[in-house]
């Protein structure tokens, strides 16, 4: 006889917890968010890459745990798939450039089919949807100038 549904799910739990558990899940999470990597062990040297990563390749500041302005992010390209780097939460929303676009913070959501304006400030993401490119622009301009300590 086989096992029970509670004996499944316990040992599910256990993988998920062990060193191969940890890396399957992160890079199947990488996955659904969108990386695309040409060959299987692309995805391993990026797992291992962010695994060692201590420190944001942009602004170098130390990763921290937990969901946290500084966690540690895989960055990639949201019209390719493509791999860049490894870079804190902040770094990555804020840098985001969409090539269709070619201006920081303002990207073209696939499945909505809008434009959209996120920016991190003090740790919250500022983020507004827009239909036209231009007005996306626009708001960009107008918010960061009202708050011009932003970075």
């Amino acid at each position: 006889m086989g096992r029970t549904k509670e004996e499944r799910k316990a040992s599910k739990k256990a993988y998920s917890q062990t060193e191969n558990g940890k890396m399957f899940n992160k890079i199947s999470d990488w996955k659904r968010s969108g990386l695309v990597c040409d060959n299987p062990e692309d995805y391993l040297t990026i797992y291992y890459h962010w695994l060692t990563s201590t420190h944001c390749e942009k602004c170098n500041c130390e990763y921290t745990e937990g969901n946290t302005k500084y966690k540690k992010c895989m960055d990639h390209n949201h019209n390719t798939g493509l791999y860049r780097n490894i870079l804190c939460s902040i770094c990555n929303i804020n840098d985001r450039v969409d090539n269709t676009s070619g201006v920081p913070n303002i990207s073209w959501n696939k499945r909505d089919k809008k434009w959209t304006y996120a920016k991190v400030i003090d740790g919250k993401t500022h983020y507004r949807i827009f239909k036209l490119k231009e007005d996306a622009i626009k708001y960009k301009i107008e918010f960061e100038k009202q708050n011009i300590y932003i970075n």
